[in-house]
């Protein structure tokens, strides 16, 4: 009995150290984006080439993945995509910001309030959300899809703005769908994808937030 007792305990402090890695190394991962959007600021590359950073940012994701087991690498390796990603949104930023300074820091500030309110819920209810899978998936396939017609061929304000939208609703129900899976499934030495997900979550759906309220604000 005595070793049951002691086994279960283990098993909860390892979870919860688990845990604990994932949103501490998420924490920083924003605040080297944070850093790498302002340094990036007037930058001229990330503005001509926005589709390099692209391609860039999809080569840090797998980079990233493919070192998440080496100690140390797998740590500099996070930070510097998130680096990266913050030098992308820059440009974003620097167009929204033009606009009204306030602007940002409400994407901010709106993003930060819809990840801990989502990741509360689903702590608490203890849910599983795993149901979501085939929404978001498909979800996401489809916005790139309009992403990309509306960037080449329609051009249309319009549904520039429904897109962004659709991205808000898709990567707050990612969030829900991957903070589900974490606690449930992700073994205990996966705290660097953990947060990479979880990262890839927040960012998009800030993109998205400022997107929108730029458009919106946009006389």
């Amino acid at each position: 009995m005595n070793q049951a007792i002691l086994t279960s305990s283990q098993l909860a402090d390892d979870r919860i150290s688990f845990l604990g890695k994932t949103y501490g190394m998420l924490a920083l991962c924003i605040g080297a984006g944070s850093i790498g959007a302002f340094l990036s600021l007037g930058m001229a590359f990330p503005f001509e080439h926005p589709f390099m950073m692209l391609f860039i940012m999809i080569g840090g994701i797998f980079g990233v993945q493919a070192v998440r087991h080496v100690r140390g690498v797998n740590f500099v390796a996070l930070l510097a995509f998130g680096g990266i990603t913050g030098m992308s949104i820059s440009p974003l930023i620097s167009i929204v910001g033009a606009q009204s300074g306030t602007l940002v820091t409400q994407a901010f500030l709106t993003t930060a309030v819809a990840f801990v309110s989502l990741t509360a819920y689903t702590f608490i209810s203890r849910r599983d959300f795993s149901f979501l899978k085939g929404f978001v998936w498909v979800g996401l396939v489809s916005i790139i899809v309009l992403g990309l017609s509306n960037y080449f061929f329609f051009q249309s304000p319009l549904m520039a703005v429904g897109i962004s939208g659709m991205g808000v609703l898709l990567f707050s129900a990612f969030i829900l769908y991957d903070t589900s899976n974490i606690l449930r499934d992700y073994p205990n030495n996966e705290y660097i994808a953990a947060a990479l997900t979880l990262y890839l979550d927040v960012f998009l759906l800030f993109q998205h937030v400022l997107a929108l309220l730029g458009m919106l604000g946009d006389d």
